[in-house]
């Protein structure tokens, strides 16, 4: 390619470049320091919604909007100007911050060739507002940092759900109810059925039993009914006092040995609560 029709090329693509920068409609810049009521400054997005309108300069506006980050309370956008556009020409903007919409405000922009303040251009009532158009403020769930994967994230009822009944969480994440009488156990996998039933050991409660021994001062061996499972279970008494293990006493099996400094006196009263496992 010869270096004539190089330059020929490049000539065409700067006035096709120059004719669409020419269609452009104008812009005003729109440049502020946002502050909180407290004085410190605002951090957060400013989201611009319109509705379409017809520019000055007769360009197409069509319905839509943006989103613009505040950091630091420095605003800086550039709109088209809308007091000079097609009738009830403006723009709606929602102050974001903290996850939520803090506050919302109209704006009629003027030409200017110099950057304007939001002082400028916010409107207190606006001759076009009506109850449809403020209708406009309400928060919509996307404003809200975090709640659309959260309800996804949310379990959903399944054709199962039932209600008065306990729920569980079937195999594909769905709350379903559980199906049985209403004098059944809930096992953990979500099945129901008479209680001590599922395949598990039953467990057995022992309250308040009176160990077997001498409470002479001197006897330090006693005896429980059944062996307490797990060990742990056992809650040991004396005279209304907790006792503690290897502390007070050592437990081994179902035989209780109470060390020196704890051996039962004349008149001392012992109990012991404890599970059991089933035979």
């Amino acid at each position: 390619m010869s270096a004539r029709r190089l330059i020929f090329l490049f000539t065409a693509v700067q006035a096709l470049l120059g004719m669409v920068a020419e269609a452009a409609p104008p812009l005003t810049q729109i440049y502020d320091t946002l502050y909180k009521a407290d004085g410190t400054l605002f951090t957060g997005s400013a989201t611009v919604t319109w509705r379409s309108f017809t520019a000055a300069d007769a360009s197409n506006i069509p319905t839509n909007s943006i989103t613009v980050q505040v950091v630091g309370g420095l605003l800086r956008v550039k709109l088209v100007p809308t007091t000079n556009a097609s009738a009830n020409a403006h723009y709606t903007v929602r102050f974001n911050a903290d996850g939520k919409v803090q506050f919302t405000e109209a704006w009629s922009v003027p030409p200017s060739d110099v950057p304007v303040a939001v002082k400028d251009i916010r409107q207190q009532a606006p001759s076009w507002a009506t109850p449809v158009a403020a209708a406009a403020s309400v928060v919509q769930m996307i404003d809200v940092l975090g709640l659309p994967e959260a309800l996804s994230d949310r379990p959903t009822k399944s054709i199962a759900f039932q209600p008065n009944r306990v729920a569980l969480i079937d195999a594909i994440g769905e709350i379903a109810g559980v199906s049985g009488s209403p004098g059944d156990c809930v096992h953990v996998d979500g099945t129901a059925g008479a209680c001590g039933s599922g395949g598990g050991s039953a467990v057995g409660f022992v309250d308040m039993e009176t160990p077997a021994g001498a409470v002479d001062g001197v006897n330090s061996q006693f005896a429980l009914s059944q062996i307490p499972f797990p060990a742990g279970s056992l809650h040991l008494f004396r005279n209304g006092i907790l006792q503690k293990a290897s502390v007070d006493y050592v437990l081994t099996g179902s035989g209780i040995t109470f060390l020196a400094v704890a051996t039962p006196q004349v008149g001392d009263l012992l109990s012991a609560s404890y599970r059991t496992a089933a035979p």
